[in-house]
């Protein structure tokens, strides 16, 4: 599903509060014995030691590719098994052994999801981590396209994408985190990047998967090839329709960028300090649809009582037309009477501006939510949207993207954190903006109406290619397409 960003700003309000998601389904009141469940660990159909270790056996003794071979393969209140996967015919082995003995199936790569979906209570998992074949290839060619390309194995990190494409003289779009594996749910659910406003989102690259499909048959899917699943992966969400060992992207001319790093701070959290502190929030806002035009990108970060800090990233970008952007913004902070920083580099290339960040973005910390804002939002709901920025920023860390944060707290604390998420600040952003949806990969686990906020008007087609490439729905993730025909209880239990 491709994701056009004609019509969004490309900012997101997205929020997080400290630790990650509890949620859980309500019981469905089906017997475990039931073809309607998943067997689970304790019932009479679990498969046995001896069907577990003949599936170690086929796929080289990694059930537990944590320890060594000969330690229990358990992954404690996780998945149960784990099969480190290095070629197709262990996904192939995998899926035959989950629909014969009617296990739940996990697929995941990096770990890199604040929805769950690559966890399970008494599941199989299909670890592609150690997927980290790298093909560069200079002249791609077929109907759609024609240049440079990079081809990834499923478990190639960021980083790994990012020097292989450095050292051919090329750039690929990836996610902001090193460790973010790029072919998995990264790309499905869509894939935000730095270099989103100049080349599109993530999913909007891949030119042909390698995908494992529900039914065990390892197929290639591309414009002309496939083509409905190809669709489905570009942007239709994870660990649903497939399990992806390869993709390739496009690659694109590295060129210079340009890295702003800025901050500013009211002096106070008294009324006056916070009418200064919104009025430039309100004019940082307006500032976004001038540079994503022009291929720019930023991260900001603010909270009451707190510094405000922002990073801002120029593809093609010089040093004084960056300036030149933020002098207004200076000025305006200079009028309020605000303190503030602002550091200008300008890098050679991609590689060096990346290299230039944070190396880790903490990953199971937070509690997510949040939506996209269109464009008009931004700029003809200004008074709605400063409104909404006010009633959730002394609670939280908002950003554009905009996230939240608290400090741990208890668990009874954090519950009430995610109904806050969920009803109170999620409910905002809708009637704020009820036309658009919310990014999935960094969604609220909660989300009312998943199908509709993550997926829109695509559902329905989503749903009939997942039908037809895994018509035994072998395949089940948190808020992915297909999932509503399942309920998981308490304890985890499909």
């Amino acid at each position: 599903m491709r994701t056009s960003l004609s019509n969004l700003l490309g900012v997101f309000a997205l929020y997080a509060v400290a630790q990650t998601s509890g949620r859980s389904a309500e019981a469905t009141g089906a017997a475990a014995s039931t073809p309607d469940c998943r067997c689970f660990p304790g019932d009479a159909c679990w498969p046995s030691t001896q069907k577990w270790s003949r599936l170690n056996s086929t796929v080289s003794r990694s059930c537990d590719p944590f320890t060594s071979i000969d330690s229990p393969c358990q992954v404690g209140a996780y998945v149960r098994y784990a099969i480190n996967v290095t070629e197709p015919a262990d996904i192939i082995a995998g899926i035959k052994f989950a629909g014969k003995n009617n296990v739940r199936l996990v697929i995941r790569n990096t770990g890199h999801d604040y929805l769950g979906k690559s966890s399970g209570p008494g599941s199989l998992s299909l670890w592609t981590h150690h997927l980290k074949d790298i093909k560069y290839i200079p002249d791609y060619k077929s109907e759609a396209y024609y240049g440079p390309a990079l081809k990834l194995g499923a478990g190639v990190q960021g980083s790994e994408a990012y020097a292989a494409a450095n050292e051919n003289g090329v750039v690929v779009v990836g996610g902001f985190c090193p460790s973010v594996g790029i072919a998995g749910g990264y790309i499905q659910g869509g894939g935000r990047s730095i270099l989103m406003s100049k080349y599109g989102l993530a999913a909007d690259q891949t030119l042909e998967f390698e995908v494992v499909t529900g039914e065990g048959k390892h197929v290639k899917a591309s414009m002309t090839e496939n083509r409905d699943l190809y669709w489905a992966l570009g942007g239709g969400g994870g660990g649903a329709y497939g399990v992806v060992t390869s993709v390739i992207v496009k690659a694109h001319k590295d060129i210079p960028i340009t890295v702003a790093r800025y901050s500013f701070r009211a002096g106070g959290t008294d009324d006056t300090s916070m009418v200064k502190f919104y009025d430039a929030l309100d004019f940082l806002h307006q500032m976004a649809p001038k540079y994503t035009d022009r291929g720019g990108f930023s991260i900001n970060l603010y909270s009451k009582g707190f510094p405000t800090s922002g990073s801002f990233f120029g593809p093609g970008w010089t040093k004084h037309n960056t300036a030149t952007l933020f002098q207004p913004f200076i000025q305006k902070l200079d009028s309020l009477g605000l303190q503030h920083s602002l550091n200008i580099t300008e890098f050679p290339s991609y590689s060096a501006a990346y290299g230039s960040t944070p190396e880790t973005i903490p990953i199971g910390t937070f509690q997510n939510g949040g939506r996209m804002i269109p464009r008009d939002t931004i700029l003809n709901k200004r008074a709605q949207f400063n409104k909404v920025v006010k009633y959730i920023t002394p609670s939280s860390l908002l950003g554009a993207i905009m996230k939240f944060l608290l400090l741990p707290l208890q668990w009874s604390q954090i519950l009430k954190d995610q109904d806050t998420i969920t009803n109170n600040w999620g409910r905002q952003l809708r009637e704020l903006a009820p036309e658009s949806g919310a990014y999935l990969n960094e969604a609220d686990a909660n989300e009312p109406n998943f199908q509709r906020e993550f997926y829109g008007e695509n559902y329905s087609r989503l749903l009939s290619i997942k039908n037809k490439y895994d018509p035994a729905g072998i395949f089940y993730a948190l808020t992915a397409v297909g999932s509503d025909a399942w309920t998981q209880k308490p304890d985890g239990r499909l």
